[in-house]
Order: C-alpha cells, then structure tokens, then sequence
C-alpha cells in the first residue's frame, strides 16, 4: 500500500479505511479530487466483524471486489429457539457472501487507490480544529489540512468525538470469534448463513462459513441484562462444537441507531458507523457504510467542494435513502427483539414470508419500504405494533 506524499493538504481527507471511507475514496478519486485516507492501523488490518457481505452492498462496487469472497451462502436459515421454528430460502444468486474483513477493506482500499486516493496507514488523528474555509487536523505523523473531512472512523469515531459532535447513537455489544473445526464439521455448516434468534435475550447468535473455519458469534439489543462471555460456550454447545481446534475472541460495539442529525456540520460529513448507519433488524452495516461514503464524494463533487451546498445534498440525500429504511427496519426490529410473544405469533402465522422478504431485502430486489408500505402486505401488521413506544429511539 503507497503512502500519500509530503503534501499536507487536501480538498478532502477520509478518516478511516473501512468500506464507508473506502467509498468515498473511490468515487472521489475517480472524480479527480484530491483526497487522502487516513487509517491508524497497519494495512490490512484487523476488523471484528462475521465477515458476511450480503448481495445488496456487493451490488454497490466495482466486481473485482468478488476476489476477497471466500464462500458463497445461496441459503439462509433463521431458527427460532423459544418456539421451535425453523426457516430457510434459497436464491439462485448469493444472498451472503463470505470474506475476512481486512481482506475485503483492503481490496476496496486498493482500488480507491488505483483510482488515485493517496493512503495514510498507521496515522491517528488526535485533535480536529475546524474553520470557516478548511478542517485541521493534528496527527501522529503530522498536521494536515483539508476543505473537507469524512468522518468514517467506526463506532468510537474519534473525529465525532473531538470535533464535539452530538451524540446520542445507541451502541450495543457483540462478540466475534473464529471457530477452526475439524472437516466434518467445516462441511455441516458449510451450505449456509444461519441465525438463531433468542440464544440470547434480545439477540440473535449466528454461524457464517468461511474457507477454513467457522466465524459465530452473539450479540444483544440489552447489553445491561446480558452478559456476552457467559453465553458463548453454551452456544457453541447447542450447535454441537464441543471441541474446537482453536478459537480467536473479538469484541466490538454496533451503532443500531442514527445521530439525530444533522449529519453534516460545516465541513465535517459523518459516514457510516460513525453516523450508525446500521441496520437494526440485522445490524448489518456494511451495505449503509458503502452508500453513505458514495453518497458523501457525489455531494462533495456536485457541490463543487462548497460548504453549504455539500451539506444540503449531503443530508438531503441521506434523508431520502438511508433514513427510511433505518426507520422501517427499526419497526421490524422493535417487534423481532423487545416483543418475544408478539414475535411468536407473528411468525407461527407469517414466518415464512417475512424470512421470503428480509432474504430479498438482503439482496437488494426490495426494500423495507417496499415491503412495508404495500397495504396488501401482511407485513402492515408490523405499522400498528411499531406505534407503541420501541425500547430504544432514533
């Protein structure tokens, strides 16, 4: 990976190599800007995350992206452990596919590279200063400056944090680990992405099959009424691992709500994580990372690198395309987490159509809002249940 050169200044600086950052890199690049990506760690690295890219956001980037796909799951299966419910689709296309996260960052990064992105690795920022007319930044490889920066620095967006943006984003905990696994049991869960809703209260655990062994983890909408690290060796138990050959524990906190906006401030855009732009049914980000950070170089570009038009575009458009399916989501997530007796009546009468319609919602072919706002749909049912007062807010 190139590091950028001597120049300390830019029109824009992307803080964070991860797919919102890398976006915005791409399609600023390719647009000619001169932009620098920032990334505090050595490349490629590390990321805690099951590594399943559905086909919505693959749908979003360049196909060379493929090559960091380690196996295709053209079926998911949702098991229902309080009711003994057990769901599954098939496609003839990918619904998930599989990688190692610092290997799909880095591939994206590569190509934003390509594209004439100057890369950063091993800089953190330490302080944000913000003017009228440019952002400074204080690094620990020196200052910069920049008309614009991204913020696409994760959960813990330190650029949010000393910027003094507002926050009021929700985060919740999961956990992570790479499971290796003799053959026979790399093969039984080979055939598909599975999600068991209730192995923990309020959550869900899941199994996505990589090359060589097998990423699970868990994760829980109330983090103050679980405990993660108790739940984990029963899971691993209840899928029948009773003796895996080696384990590699990962933590990490997911944003499964928005800021409350704006989400541009002077020259300041908040992408992906940082924003929480997370799904909450599934608390899939990396589809929102890609659009938000495409979203971010098409307002920078089209506003001709002019504050105040870049912020209008830049949260108009965000309005229109993210923040309804966020809303919608968070409906369908109110019910399938915070209301278990609902949930079991729901799906012993719909089960099977909803897993239909979230499997073509993670494909791409539909969206929450197609699915929710047609008044023939059973998923109506959803819009009353959503108006009482959800566990968590926007």
């Amino acid at each position: 990976m190139n590091h950028a050169p001597s120049s300390s200044s830019y029109e824009v600086v992307i803080v964070g190599s991860g797919p919102a950052g890398a976006s915005a890199a791409l399609g600023l690049a390719k647009a000619g800007v001169k932009v620098a990506v920032l990334e505090r760690a050595s490349l490629p690295r590390r990321k805690t995350c099951g590594g399943g890219v559905v086909q919505r956001a693959l749908r979003l980037l360049p196909p060379n992206i493929r090559d960091a796909v380690e196996r295709d799951c053209f079926v998911a299966e949702m098991n229902l452990l309080d009711t003994g419910l057990h769901f599954e689709t098939r496609r003839q296309a990918p619904i998930i596919s599989m990688t190692m996260r610092e290997q799909f960052d880095y591939l994206l990064l590569s190509t934003a590279r390509d594209a004439g992105a100057y890369i950063q690795p091993s800089c953190r920022v330490l302080d944000v200063f913000r003017h009228n007319e440019r952002v400074e930044l204080v690094t620990s490889t020196g200052p910069l400056s920049a008309r614009f920066v991204i913020a696409a620095d994760g959960a813990k967006s330190v650029v949010a944090r000393t910027a003094n943006l507002p926050d009021n984003r929700r985060l919740i905990p999961a956990l992570e680990y790479e499971v290796f696994v003799g053959d026979s049991l790399l093969e039984q869960f080979s055939r598909s992405a599975r999600f068991d809703v209730g192995v923990v209260p309020y959550g869900y655990g899941w199994v996505f099959p990589k090359r060589e062994h097998l990423s699970i983890g868990i994760l829980t909408m109330r983090s103050d009424l679980t405990n993660l690290n108790e739940r984990f060796d029963p899971y691993l138990r209840f899928l029948g691992i009773t003796s895996p050959l080696r384990i590699e524990r990962h933590g990490s906190l997911i944003p499964v709500t928005t800021r409350s906006g704006p989400f541009a401030f002077g020259r300041i855009l908040l992408a992906g994580d940082a924003a929480g732009f997370v799904d909450p049914l599934t608390c899939e980000g990396i589809t929102f990372a890609i659009q938000s950070g495409q979203i971010a170089a098409r307002s920078l570009v089209g506003g001709n690198l002019r504050a105040e038009a870049v912020s209008q575009a830049y949260d108009r458009e965000i309005a229109a395309e993210i923040l309804p399916e966020l809303n919608t989501a968070r409906r369908l997530a109110t019910i399938l987490y915070d209301y278990p007796t609902l949930r079991a009546i729901f799906f012993r009468l719909h089960g099977h159509r909803f897993s239909e319609a979230v499997t073509d919602i993670m494909t791409g072919d539909r969206s929450y809002r197609e699915v929710i706002s047609n008044p023939a749909n059973y998923l109506k049912l959803l819009k009353l249940w959503g108006q009482g007062r959800p566990s968590y807010t926007a």
